[in-house]
């Protein structure tokens, strides 16, 4: 895709995107990129998804009221 490599978690309705160039990359192609995705930076990603769901859940309580 446009010379992209998309990377796309999901958890529930919540959903995170990374986008990775081809040109960024040494020319190990998907290989490279799960390297990349290292216990680290996935247990990032599940923080993320647990700030993202407080902050929708905030939004969504002040329109009720």
């Amino acid at each position: 895709m446009n010379q992209k490599y998309i990377v796309k978690f999901e958890q529930g309705t919540l959903e995170q995107s990374y986008k990775l160039s081809e040109l960024d990359l040494s020319g190990g192609g998907a290989n490279e990129i799960f390297q990349l995705l290292d216990e680290a930076f996935i247990a990032t990603v599940v923080e993320r998804f647990k700030t993202m769901r407080i902050d929708f859940s905030a939004a969504y309580q002040r329109q009720q009221y």
